[in-house]
């Protein structure tokens, strides 16, 4: 996406929406399984500069997978308190983009419906920093 298409959106705390404390990252192949009835999938994609930021070793990975419970405005975009849409929930999933200062962040709904938002880049540095991590993050292997 363009730096003018991103100045573009509409921009949001995301604070607002994520706490270190109800958001964990999970290695690659636990993406695919489900999370919790109440946790959203989330996809991290971040520059290689990025990872300077963080406060653990990424191993200079640039994609990283995630879980997030939802508090009440993701209870409020998905529409419900539940994730999946047995449960009437309405988002698929979350995805968070390194766009330099600005990240996007995509709300992507089960009928194919996007809503895309921008925010701060310093935003996610505590969230990440903070939130838990597989033991594969934490001694340096993942």
């Amino acid at each position: 996406m363009t730096t003018e298409k991103v100045n573009d959106l509409e921009i949001i705390n995301l604070s607002d929406y994520f706490s270190a404390g109800k958001f964990r990252l999970v290695p690659a192949d636990c993406s695919h399984f489900s999370g919790g009835i109440s946790e959203v999938p989330v996809f991290i994609n971040i520059h290689a500069d990025f990872t300077k930021a963080l406060a653990f070793d990424t191993n200079n990975l640039q994609q990283f997978y995630g879980f997030a419970i939802m508090e009440s405005n993701l209870q409020k975009v998905n529409g419900g308190e539940y994730y999946s849409p047995e449960r009437k929930g309405n988002l698929k999933f979350v995805e968070l983009n390194d766009c330099g200062d600005l990240w996007i962040i995509k709300f992507e709904f089960f009928d194919d419906s996007k809503k895309l938002y921008a925010f701060k880049s310093e935003e996610i540095i505590p969230i990440l920093n903070g939130c838990r991590k597989p033991v594969l993050i934490t001694t340096g292997g993942f």
